[in-house]
């Protein structure tokens, strides 16, 4: 299927709408693929900041589980579901540390990652 675009002086002259939105359905897909990866390590890495380290291993778990170009972040310990729900000991290695670390941790970098996100879509529209 031919598309109906037409290139002219570096921007983009659709004739269909329907091109339109192939092109900007790419632009977003592309986008997308290096989002989730990168947002996914930033959050990981960012979420130290909140997350109970009373040996560390729960964190460092998260760097050989994680399937980050997945957006897929796991940390994996005995105790890591009970201590993201339910919380632990005041200061637990970490007097930052709060239940939902990753939740805490998007509501307090959501502007870095929509900056991130919208990095990624101009690289995406000059085919980087």
């Amino acid at each position: 299927m031919k598309k109906n675009v037409k290139l002219k002086n570096k921007k983009n002259v659709f004739y269909d709408f329907k091109s339109a939105m192939l092109y900007a359905q790419n632009i977003l897909d592309s986008a997308k693929q290096t989002f989730i990866g990168t947002v996914a390590e930033q959050i990981y890495k960012d979420s130290n900041e909140f997350t109970y380290r009373e040996s560390g291993d729960m964190y460092k778990s998260g760097e050989l589980l994680s399937q980050f170009n997945k957006g897929i972040i796991i940390e994996r310990t005995p105790y890591a579901r009970r201590r993201y729900y339910e919380g632990g000991k005041a200061g637990a290695g970490n007097k930052n540390a709060q239940p939902h670390w990753f939740e805490k941790t998007v509501a307090k970098n959501n502007d870095e990652y929509k900056k991130v996100f919208g990095l990624a879509i101009e690289k995406a529209k000059k085919g980087e």
